[in-house]
């Protein structure tokens, strides 16, 4: 027969089990979302202020790419999974439908576009830092991937210990089995005796 304390605490628990999965699968999900976006919309800024001082053309195709990848970032940042890109990498594999990659060559012709090498590394500078937060936002977003990193790093470390131990037990018994005698010396007792 279950008490009434027992009941209260089986309830608490549940209730605590629903708020902590609320919280690890609604709030923090979407608080890491908006902080990706506010950062995106950071660097953007930026570069929109670079563009607005006048040391590159709003019009010119390598502000204009970039402008729209981080736009693209900013607005399907919720599609941003690891998930997500697993699929589309398998789905592309499977029905061997690769998608050109058109942005990267239109990025890197639109670089060799300007003539000034400092307005050159601004702009992949600015390229660089959008690509970090996105790719952090992969990586450190999924607890799918923080489960599978933690299970892969615990069988590292087990595969290490093994391995340690082993070496260890061989070390031992080479110790044990020759003990204070040296591997010289009974080298050159063998080589003694037939001589």
């Amino acid at each position: 027969m279950i008490t009434e304390t027992q009941l209260a605490n089986v309830l608490q628990l549940y209730a605590l089990g629903l708020f902590w999965a609320f919280l690890f699968f609604k709030m923090i999900p979407y608080a890491r979302l908006d902080g990706f976006r506010q950062k995106m919309f950071a660097v953007r800024d930026e570069l929109f202020d670079y563009a607005a001082d006048g040391n590159i053309a709003f019009s010119h195709p390598a502000y204009v790419l970039l402008r729209r990848q981080m736009n693209g970032f900013i607005r399907y940042g919720h599609q941003l999974t690891v998930f997500r890109c697993l699929m589309t990498v398998v789905t592309h594999k499977v029905s061997d439908d690769a998608p050109e990659g058109g942005w990267s060559s239109e990025w890197k012709k639109a670089l060799d576009s300007i003539k000034d090498d400092s307005v050159r590394k601004k702009l992949e500078d600015f390229h660089n830092r959008g690509m970090r937060l996105t790719i952090k936002r992969l990586l450190f977003g999924s607890p799918l991937l923080w489960c599978m990193t933690l299970l892969f790093m615990a069988q590292m470390l087990l595969q290490g210990a093994t391995k340690g131990i082993e070496q260890l037990v061989r070390m031992a018994s080479n110790k044990v089995f020759t003990g204070p005698i040296n591997d010289r010396l009974i080298e050159e007792t063998a080589q003694g005796e037939y001589a």
